[in-house]
């Protein structure tokens, strides 16, 4: 049986396949953000040093690119 721990990649390796399927950026980078808080979370449970710094990298990448994508529909009118 899988741990909790296990479960937590397992949901980071869901999400970064999601991303690899979207057609819409803005999904994507949903989808990213989410595969780096799950595999941060994993990274740090399992005590992987390089997996937690490689997500820390992408995730206020991912956000900011999210954030890009947001703010003209926020301002549009």
């Amino acid at each position: 049986m899988t741990s909790w721990i296990e479960a937590i990649g397992f949901l980071g390796s869901l999400f970064t396949v999601l991303t690899y399927s979207m057609k819409e950026m803005l999904w994507l980078r949903v989808a990213a953000l989410l595969s780096c808080l799950a595999f941060v979370t994993y990274g740090t449970l399992i005590g992987s040093l390089p997996l937690i710094l490689m997500e820390l990298t992408l995730l206020p990448i991912n956000a900011w690119r999210l954030i890009e994508l947001i703010r003209p529909r926020l301002t549009q009118n």
